[in-house]
């Protein structure tokens, strides 16, 4: 089997270098290791971090690329690779055009969302994080069950996708107005799922993933899945091929112009997680479990260096887990139920030790050595705003205790024996979260002090959408874990993808782009969507640079 170019990965990276690099006109084929396209995307948010994108300018939001690249600079700090950053600033806006231009991938201006550190200079309250339009699965007509399926504990309850769109019916329900959007959505659900075996709404990350995928089926790329890279082949010191598996044999497969790793990162790697993962046996990943390092471990075998040390080797996530009987293990990423008034986190002294809403809580839960850790609410809040698998509505709170997944206790003292906490550590905390609640402020850990807080707390309760007090029992507890959304090591690469060696020079007919490529940030993202979003535009300048 001979291309112009072979990519490792179908994520929004490999699609992405793929779409391009086809549209340059060259023969190219995409290895999928997994039986389903989609890779991490297909589970993700989808959001992608683009400053001064067309979208911001249509809407007259006021921003700079200036602004953006000294503010991504001063976060990521004296680590910072100035170049990259640089490319990603620059290439963003011309990808997102390109794409609305060549595919049928396109974004929205997603809600507000403010940038992580509205502390540092540059930071912005809005205008900068793009969300995946939603998507026809039926479009993908008999190739649509090829696409990867939304995980039913995190993105689609019970398969029914929800998008971020969709969140102020929610908020308004059971209003007329916010009934009949979702009751449209819910009957449209039921009627797919009867006909096709799944929902054909596609949101968030599985709507990119869908959208690209059409893309790369139009352009006519050749699309292998369950087709895992076995090594990259190397002739004179360059990299022409791989050998993989396809269609169960093992096949060498040239690549004139070279080979784009994206394969995804190594979250389901065990030795790799001990080397750079705290409380490692512990860790709960909530990305596929064939993100096993194949693309990192291929080109370090091939000469390729590891990028330099980062701040953190993941974007951490909070995770709870469930093992179902059918042995599947649910992993909840706690998003938005401990951002929510009465909810808290303890230690095994029955103490809060960080802000719950805080998008760095894992960090909290690694500084403290509180791991694992419980996250608290009575039923009135767990119905209202649910609380890791218990959805909001509380109907599955009985199975879920059944289970063992959640603790509850008609009163504190009681749910602390069955957690395993101090008793009296919890009273005296929840006496100190209700004094605080009843002046609005935490006085602790300033949970809902800043607008990121804020964005996912609930602003219908006054004075802070993020604090309030515990209320009267029964009470629950969910035990959580520090999880991750995506590690952050990788191969060292220069500002055209390029993967580079040992000797500092890149590795002929080697790039790679998203998880397989160390953290443009250092592992200290500026924002929301500055996963998916460089994914997408190291992809794109890796397929145009292979192009060139």
């Amino acid at each position: 089997m001979q291309y112009d170019v072979v990519v490792m990965g179908s994520g929004a990276a490999g699609l992405t270098a793929a779409l391009v690099a086809a549209k340059a006109g060259n023969k190219v084929a995409v290895l999928e290791k997994a039986s389903q396209f989609g890779g991490t995307t297909a589970i993700s948010g989808g959001g992608i971090w683009i400053p001064s994108s067309p979208q911001a300018e249509a809407a007259g939001i006021d921003d700079s690329k200036a602004e953006a690249l000294a503010y991504a600079l001063a976060v990521v700090g004296n680590r910072a690779e100035r170049a990259l950053i640089e490319a990603y600033i620059e290439t963003g806006p011309e990808m997102v055009e390109w794409l609305d231009a060549n595919s049928s991938v396109n974004f929205l201006l997603s809600p507000p969302s403010s940038d992580w550190y509205p502390e540092v200079a540059g930071a912005a309250h809005e205008g900068r994080l793009l969300a995946p339009t939603e998507f026809d699965g039926k479009q993908l007509g008999k190739d649509f069950n090829r696409l990867s399926r939304p995980r039913e504990e995190f993105n689609a309850p019970g398969g029914m996708m929800i998008d971020l769109f969709d969140l102020p019916y929610i908020e308004r329900l059971p209003a007329p107005g916010a009934l009949w959007h979702m009751a449209k959505i819910a009957i449209r659900f039921a009627l797919d799922k009867k006909k096709l075996g799944r929902g054909s709404r596609l949101t968030m990350g599985t709507a990119l993933a869908g959208r690209l995928f059409r893309s790369a089926l139009d352009a006519g790329i050749d699309l292998y899945e369950s087709a895992p890279v076995e090594s990259l082949i190397q002739t004179d010191g360059r990299v022409t091929g791989v050998r993989a598996t396809v269609n169960g044999v093992s096949t060498a497969i040239g690549a004139t112009k070279g080979v784009v790793l994206a394969s995804g990162g190594f979250s389901a790697n065990e030795e790799m997680r001990k080397a750079y993962i705290p409380y490692a046996e512990n860790h709960v990943s909530i990305l596929p479990y064939d993100n096993t390092g194949d693309g990192i471990n291929a080109a370090t075998a091939s000469g390729a260096a590891m990028g330099a040390e980062n701040h953190v080797n993941a974007v951490w996530a909070v995770v709870s887990k469930r093992t179902r009987s059918d042995g599947y293990v649910e992993r909840f990423a706690h998003l938005m139920d401990m951002s929510k008034p009465g909810c808290i986190a303890v230690n095994k002294s029955g103490q809060r030790f960080g802000n719950e809403a805080s998008v760095h809580f894992v960090e909290a839960m690694h500084a403290t050595g509180t791991v694992p850790a419980h996250i608290i609410s009575n039923a009135k809040n767990v119905k209202k705003y649910g609380l890791g698998l218990a959805l909001p509505g509380g109907g599955k709170i009985k199975e879920l205790v059944a289970s063992g997944y959640m603790k509850t206790g008609k009163t504190l003292a009681e749910l602390a024996a069955q957690i395993g906490v101090d008793g009296a550590g919890l009273e005296a905390t929840v006496a100190e979260v209700n004094a605080d609640a009843a002046l609005g402020r935490d006085s602790k850990f300033g949970k809902g002090d800043t607008l990121i807080d804020q964005e996912i707390g609930d602003p219908k309760h006054a004075p802070n959408p993020c604090f309030g007090p515990m209320g009267e029992g029964p009470y629950y507890a969910v035990e959580i874990f520090p999880g991750d959304g995506s590690t952050t090591v990788g191969v060292k690469i220069d500002a055209k993808c390029r993967v580079m060696g040992e000797d500092g020079q890149p590795i002929p007919g080697l790039w790679a782009a998203g998880l397989d490529a160390n953290s443009i940030w250092q592992g200290k993202s500026p924002a929301h969507g500055c996963n998916v979003g460089p994914a997408m535009v190291t992809g794109f300048i890796a397929g145009r640079s292979i192009s060139s």
